[in-house]
């Protein structure tokens, strides 16, 4: 009598089967920087619909790179910390379960995000999750392989300074960028400028676009939900590594819930692929096999974690960093300054400038 064989009981088959569905994992997770860019622009339109023609005019000091390029972050930003109102209406750690554009959307289903903002600065982290089946076992960035180079580039964080407004009486944010993961020396030709529309309990809200398209829709949106405990009347600190320190950094804690990250270490003698992204760098850098370059380029961390989680991340730039603990202890930090909104935290050794501060005391 004729049986049906089942060929995955052949462990070989087996074997090209989980080759196969690994390959399309690792395509798909390749692809998804490009999506994300995709979904932002709305399918490549932005910088046509984002003109002063169209009437959305902006000036360059606007742009998210503008302050980074001209190496003046600090000097700004720290005065917009005493001179402009605090960015309270987003203030909070914020999951984002929808991102559309483009007829392209992803969800929280396709990538890990913890946005965190404070009453100036943010720190926002985004993970594919694809990365979890791509990246495993690695230690450290020298364990990777050149493709494995090239997958992990395919995540990202930024941070900076968020700047409240409003047009119409409608409620606009402008970000200015500090650190970022898709920065490499090409700042982006448009602001990071975008409406708020929240909800009545201030649970969730949409960014959608500054400008529109010709039937008058935003071209992008995302939504915001709230993560738990993290309202806005919590507590709060926002930190920022000194002028003084050699490698930035920003540390955001809202509620239960913190942000960190510390910007790429370069040396100067990493090579010029002439690329816009990190991507296109990375890509380019392992194809002449200049690993080192890629490398450096890599360096930046993030990671998120939770007070009541004990300061373990759950989610991190670097994955072999995940699980593992926020690294502090009290012995460690001193406050150096009169006030807390004009002082400086000595953390580990590093001066860090408060720059946002819900504490009444350097005990609290």
């Amino acid at each position: 009598q004729a049986t049906m064989t089942d060929t995955t009981d052949d462990p070989n088959k087996k074997r090209k089967l989980d080759a196969s569905s690994l390959s399309q994992i690792e395509e798909k997770h390749l692809n998804w920087t490009s999506i994300q860019g995709h979904c932002l622009t709305g399918g490549g339109r932005a910088e046509q619909l984002y003109t002063a023609d169209r009437g959305f005019a902006f000036d360059n000091s606007e742009l998210p790179h503008f302050h980074l390029l001209r190496g003046d972050t600090h000097t700004v930003f720290g005065t917009w910390k005493s001179t402009l109102s605090p960015a309270s209406l987003v203030t909070g750690a914020w999951n984002r379960p929808l991102f559309c554009g483009g007829w392209h959307h992803t969800t929280d289903q396709d990538e890990r995000v913890y946005n965190l903002q404070s009453h100036n600065l943010f720190v926002d982290l985004r993970i594919p999750r694809t990365r979890e089946q791509v990246i495993c076992q690695a230690t450290s960035l020298d364990d990777l392989t050149p493709r494995q180079l090239r997958l992990y580039a395919r995540q990202h964080v930024f941070a900076g300074f968020s700047v409240p407004s409003q047009e119409e009486r409608q409620n606009l944010c402008t970000r200015h960028h500090c650190i970022d993961w898709n920065f490499v020396g090409h700042g982006r030709p448009r602001p990071n400028k975008w409406w708020i529309h929240m909800n009545e309990d201030q649970s969730q809200w949409k960014e959608s676009s500054y400008a529109t398209d010709e039937r008058g829709q935003y071209y992008y949106f995302e939504r915001w939900e709230r993560r738990q405990n993290s309202l806005p009347n919590g507590p709060r600190l926002a930190l920022r590594k000194s002028s003084s320190e050699q490698r930035d950094g920003i540390f955001v804690l809202v509620g239960d819930h913190f942000n960190y990250v510390l910007a790429r270490q370069l040396t100067g003698e990493e090579k010029d692929y002439g690329q816009a992204s990190l991507v296109g760098l990375v890509d380019a850098a392992v194809e002449a096999n200049d690993l080192e370059t890629a490398k450096a380029f890599l360096s930046i961390e993030a990671g998120h974690g939770t007070l009541s989680g004990e300061w373990n991340l759950d989610c991190a730039i670097p994955p072999w960093n995940e699980g593992t603990q926020l690294s502090w202890d009290r012995s460690s930090l001193r406050v150096v300054g009169d006030s807390l909104t004009d002082s400086k935290l000595v953390w580990g050794g590093k001066s860090w400038d408060i720059m946002d501060c819900s504490f009444e005391s350097a005990d609290e």
